[in-house]
């Protein structure tokens, strides 16, 4: 069977997306500035190299073909992303642009101060940060598209290197009022007729308490499923159910309408810490951030070990009966 070279059509893809987005040929080659028959014919240059017809032209306004719907939103981003790296070519203060991962729960407690003392110190450049789950950094380290990443650490791969900053424990999430609103502590073996929320399987929470509880045979009743941590404790103040999150979810306005009493037996934590490819050369920007993290809690350097980072320092070690992820 004969193929067609398969080639990177980017004046097709263009044509493809501007139809896409508007719905009309005519619409679509105004936006692109060029003649109706001129877009027409790159669309079917573009669906002979996809060797798939991509839209339905007689319909109004144009769908989108099954291959043309599973098309576009890869298409969409990887032209976004090729723009963005031009564009970053093109400036002469790309060498500022920084790149972060940071858990949404971390962003406002650890993140936000750095940020700011970064720009009194640095003028131009972007920082963009990524603010997504555990298992969405992780990807885009392994893909050497971050700096750097602030995040709960797990068992990370040989070229990720980790520098341990500080331990989290978790706490019950409960309603002002609930019966266990006031009390000292809570073992997990008395939640068990209470429903509970849980973290989607992206969150790192959720794996560590699953470990935590594997590993004491404690069962807990999840109830309900969210993605979101601002959802599970939204549901929370509602009266909804109960959560386990760690110290930093609960920062700022996520408090308000909710109670958080330590939990025992097992008492959970989450190891706080900075990682980074080690084969990533950072620019001064991206290292300046990345020092000012690392001195905003008491440490000068990252700690280079192929063996993994060092355990929590004296003053960091967690309750007895706490499980802590190793790195």
């Amino acid at each position: 069977m004969h193929h067609v070279a398969m080639y990177l059509d980017l004046p097709g893809l263009d044509a493809f997306i501007a139809v896409a987005d508007l719905g009309s040929f005519h619409r679509a080659a105004a936006r692109l500035g060029i003649s109706q028959p001129a877009l027409t014919r790159r669309l079917q240059r573009l669906e002979q190299i996809v060797g798939r017809k991509l839209l339905v032209r007689r319909a109004q306004p144009v769908r989108l073909t099954p291959a043309g719907a599973a098309l576009l939103p890869e298409a969409q981003a990887a032209l976004g992303r090729l723009r963005d790296a031009m564009r970053r070519a093109g400036d002469t203060g790309r060498g500022h642009d920084i790149e972060v991962g940071c858990l949404p729960t971390l962003a406002v407690r650890y993140l936000a101060g750095a940020l700011a003392r970064h720009r009194q110190r640095w003028q131009g450049g972007e920082i963009t940060v990524f603010d997504l789950s555990a298992t969405e950094i992780r990807a885009m380290l392994e893909q050497n598209r971050l700096d750097f990443a602030l995040a709960a650490i797990g068992s990370e791969p040989w070229d990720v290197e980790c520098t341990p900053l500080a331990e989290e424990p978790f706490f019950l999430v409960c309603p002002r009022g609930h019966r266990l609103a006031g009390r000292a502590s809570v073992s997990w073996d008395e939640l068990d007729r209470e429903p509970l929320v849980s973290i989607g399987p992206l969150s790192e929470n959720r794996r560590i308490i699953e470990a935590g509880l594997a590993q004491t045979r404690v069962e807990a009743s999840w109830r309900i499923e969210v993605r979101h941590l601002s959802t599970a404790v939204a549901l929370v103040a509602a009266g909804a159910g109960l959560t386990a999150l760690p110290e930093s979810a609960l920062a700022g306005q996520a408090a308000s309408g909710v109670v958080a009493v330590p939990l025992r037996r097992p008492a959970l934590t989450r190891t706080i810490g900075l990682m980074r490819r080690r084969d990533r050369m950072l620019s001064a920007a991206a290292q300046d951030l990345m020092e000012d993290i690392l001195q905003a809690f008491g440490r000068t350097q990252p700690e280079r070990s192929t063996s993994g980072p060092a355990g929590p320092s004296d003053e960091d070690t967690p309750d007895e009966d706490a499980t802590a992820p190793a790195c």
